[in-house]
């Protein structure tokens, strides 16, 4: 590369760069939200640095922080005195959680847990749509011996003063000790509200979908059948627990199968901020894991705040 050209590349960054920094600080503030008492201003990292402390100090829950209406949400903070993406969850269309939790040893042993998980509900114009992602990574002796993660989405149709309803879910599995780079699933199908009372529900359903394992041995499309139970039980005010079991059996063999069975406790910490104490347990099963196990059983204790 000669001298000039080199020159001419120093140049444009160098211009790219100073217009980019006084493009942004001609910037006009930005109100968050026509109702806000804040603003974006443009980047000034100085002044953020200086800023950090009280900023911090204002993001802490409390009756004194209310930038916006009641019914919304600040998740990514944009106080610490120069421009931060900002992410709002309207709280009167959205319900949901957000949980982390993780634990690790060190001396003889080493070893490191980490589970997050998000999910989100919705009322849509014809029922409700929910989306649940999951993430589990651990090591031992700074070797990974979990790791997966699961992406689900789904739909229900519901009908007033009707127990039956229809669903449909999509669903991506990735999971690096499993024989297969990407699992995809799509099912749909009937479920029953059979029990409905102020503390108990209990639903089945029935259905049928397809699943298929990309980078597999066998990467062909697999017609299964749907079988789920799904239970729900308020014990105190304070205490919940729900459990989810799904059966999806080869429509060509029932001998060849998958079984995702999830139960959970739930403690209530504080009301008001939507923080409780999460006990869950996640077992996978499948009848044809070739050289790996059969079963893959996760649990986990996890802090969890409610949307």
């Amino acid at each position: 590369m000669s001298r000039f050209t080199q020159f001419n590349l120093v140049f444009i960054c160098f211009s790219t760069l100073n217009w980019c920094q006084w493009g942004v600080i001609a910037q006009e503030p930005i109100l968050l939200h026509p109702q806000g008492l804040e603003a974006v201003f443009p980047p000034d990292w100085e002044q953020g640095v200086r800023n950090l402390g009280p900023s911090l100090a204002r993001l802490k829950p409390g009756e004194h922080r209310q930038p916006f209406p009641e019914e919304e949400v600040d998740v990514v903070s944009s106080n610490l005195g120069f421009w931060v993406p900002t992410i709002k969850v309207d709280k009167t269309v959205w319900d949901g959680t957000m949980e982390f939790g993780g634990n690790g040893t060190t001396g003889n042993t080493k070893t490191s847990q980490l589970f997050a998980s998000v999910e989100f509900a919705r009322d849509t114009r014809y029922g409700e749509l929910g989306i649940d992602l999951d993430y589990v990574r651990s090591k031992a002796n700074d070797v990974v011996n979990k790791h997966h993660t699961l992406f689900d989405v789904g739909h229900q149709w519901l009908r007033d003063g009707n127990r039956l309803s229809w669903f449909a879910e999509l669903g991506l599995e990735y999971d690096e000790f499993r024989p297969f780079d990407l699992r995809l699933t799509a099912n749909g199908g009937i479920q029953k509200l059979f029990v409905d009372t102020e503390r108990t529900q209990l639903s089945w359903r029935f259905g049928a979908g397809i699943s298929q394992e990309i980078g597999a041995p066998d990467d062909s499309i697999i017609p299964e059948a749907v079988f789920g139970l799904i239970v729900e039980k308020q014990l105190t005010s304070r205490q919940k627990l729900e459990a989810d079991v799904d059966y999806f059996p080869d429509w060509s063999n029932f001998t060849e199968f998958r079984i995702e069975a999830e139960a959970s406790w739930r403690f209530v910490l504080d009301d008001q901020h939507g923080w409780s104490l999460k006990l869950a347990a996640l077992d996978r099963y499948d009848s044809t894991p070739g050289a790996n196990k059969p079963n893959d059983f996760t649990y986990s204790l996890v802090l969890l705040w409610e949307i």
